[in-house]
């Protein structure tokens, strides 16, 4: 598979931001550069990178994808309250655990869903 100007100007988006991304937020940026670009061709290229491991998807709790354009392991907590997605570093024990039981890991991916702490104070405070 080629590696197309689109295709590392979405890279190139995603990794410059900390922050969870869908599909037309990264169309509307890439835009900018490429003018000419379609919805298709920003789809099209997620699903490569996807792939190829250079990028990572979240589903929220509203059903939407987001892309995180940094792939190394890491865990996901998405809050049901202001629907953030927050990254965490996993835990080094959890994939011990895995290892001493014989398995081989690839990749993992852990996504919590839940209330952040700023939701979850913000419903103490209403009751």
């Amino acid at each position: 598979m080629r590696n197309t100007t689109q295709r590392a100007e979405i890279l190139k988006f995603l990794r410059s931001k900390r922050q969870h991304c869908s599909a037309v937020q990264i169309y509307d940026a890439v835009r900018e550069k490429i003018p000419n670009i379609s919805l298709g061709t920003v789809y099209r290229n997620l699903g490569q990178l996807l792939e190829q491991g250079e990028i990572i998807s979240v589903e929220a709790v509203d059903k939407c994808i987001y892309y995180d354009g940094f792939a190394e392991d890491h865990a996901h907590f998405v809050c049901s309250g202001c629907k953030e997605i927050y990254d965490f570093p996993i835990e080094p024990e959890k994939r011990t655990s895995i290892l001493e039981a014989g398995f081989s890991v690839d990749s993992e991916r852990v996504i919590y869903y839940g209330k952040c702490s700023k939701c979850k104070n913000s419903e103490k405070s209403v009751k």
